[in-house]
């Protein structure tokens, strides 16, 4: 399976207010690595974990390294897609980037995305948002889901 990992999964890894997704996130990781799964982020990953301050920044780009992904481009397809999405107010305008990543997804022909982000990603509503328009634009489906999902905790 092609997952691709947006930029809520890796920071998880750090985060000490919430310690079952801290831990089941580090369970995703080693069953990652174990996986015959490949692995995918995009430049929206890494540009948004370098907005951290230091020394957070560099233990995140460290844990990102964890996930040993590939790097996707972010196409034209890809902008094209989430205006798209941006135009269908899935969520505010505020949070496009949050679209942006689904829209790799979906343009590289991945599998899933997998995210801890509920609020607008990871939850049927909005995953059944984004897959009507990818309907109506000739798109694959997408599957959205936190890694304890994915885990089948």
């Amino acid at each position: 399976m092609k997952l691709y990992i947006e930029t809520s999964v890796p920071n998880m890894l750090l985060h000490e207010d919430a310690p079952d997704k801290k831990q089941i996130t580090q369970l995703f990781v080693e069953w990652l690595r174990l996986s015959a799964h490949e692995r995918f982020i995009s430049p929206l990953v890494i540009h948004e974990l370098a907005k951290a301050r230091s020394p957070r920044r560099e233990s995140l780009e460290k844990a990102l390294l964890a996930f040993r992904a590939v790097l996707l481009e972010l196409t034209p397809e890809v902008e094209i897609l989430a205006g798209q999405y941006a135009a269908a107010r899935i969520v505010p305008a505020r949070y496009v980037d949050d679209l942006r990543h689904v829209a790799v997804a979906v343009c590289h022909r991945l599998d899933m995305v997998v995210s801890w982000n509920l609020k607008h990603l990871a939850n049927p509503h909005k995953v059944a948002l984004i897959n009507a328009v990818n309907r109506q634009q000739g798109w694959p489906f997408m599957r959205i889901h936190t890694p304890q999902e994915v885990l089948g905790l």
